[in-house]
């Protein structure tokens, strides 16, 4: 599996600027002549941050400036899969004081070749009078956890094709641009990696995919990315006929 390799260091407002969205223009100037911070690039393909996070101050996390990343985690013989993009933080190493009871394994690749900056204790230190920009990185560790949320309840939907079709809304919400005619996510996401952020087979992914086309509701672009049409689905609930007045989990499903 390839190591990152290090590609010296980035200046941290210059490389993601929403980081400084709470600092007056004064302060941000401030933040931009003095903190700069370790990066590394992870090529794609199979990939784990290795000896590199070795050298220097000991990481906290590491921050995505740029590209793709999918986190895999296995528990017996069924993977659910995460998708990383910038902005969001991660940690890609294990943690040796934690007692682990449930085997698992967990695996990363870098769908597109990746940088990652470093949060360590020596930036911590640097950055401790701009509280700001920390804040901003809190947040962000909280819009991942809401999102694995929506992934978990996403992937308890009753059929694939519902799962799927909300996923690529979903996936809109981050990365889709409206053109005519819909919605384009331009990601070009392994059947095997839309699976595992569904809690689905890839052949059944496959298969609902083509139900998704037959029915007009997404398009495959020419290069790899989706067209969403039409709006985003809306959820109905169908009642029991024995139980009225009461909902089930089972009973939730999208609206055609």
């Amino acid at each position: 599996m390839p190591e990152a390799g290090t590609s010296g260091s980035v200046q941290l407002l210059e490389a993601d600027p929403d980081l400084g969205r709470g600092l007056d223009p004064r302060r941000i100037r401030e933040v931009s002549q003095r903190l700069f911070v370790r990066a590394i690039d992870a090529p794609r393909g199979p990939w784990a941050p290795g000896r590199t996070l070795s050298h220097g101050s000991q990481p906290i996390g590491l921050l995505v400036l740029d590209g793709l990343l999918v986190r895999e985690a296995t528990v017996g013989d069924h993977p659910c899969a995460e998708l990383l993009g910038p902005g969001d933080l991660l940690r890609a190493w294990d943690d040796r004081d934690t007692e682990i009871l449930l085997p698992r394994t967990v695996e990363w690749t870098a769908l597109t070749h990746s940088r990652l900056a470093i949060i360590d204790q020596a930036l911590a230190v640097r950055a401790a009078q701009w509280p700001e920009i920390f804040a901003a990185l809190v947040e962000r560790a909280a819009r991942r956890a809401e999102r694995l949320v929506v992934m978990q309840a996403i992937a308890h939907l009753t059929r694939v094709d519902d799962r799927l079709l909300a996923l690529l809304w979903c996936l809109a919400e981050r990365w889709g641009r409206v053109v005519p005619g819909g919605v384009v996510v331009n990601l070009r996401l392994p059947h095997r990696t839309l699976a595992g952020m569904v809690g689905a087979r890839r052949p059944s992914v496959t298969t609902a995919l083509g139900q998704l086309i037959a029915r007009n509701e997404i398009e495959r672009r020419p290069d790899g990315g989706w067209l969403l049409r039409g709006d985003p689905p809306e959820p109905r609930t169908s009642l029991p006929a024995d139980q009225p007045g009461e909902t089930t989990p089972a009973t939730l499903r999208f609206a055609r």
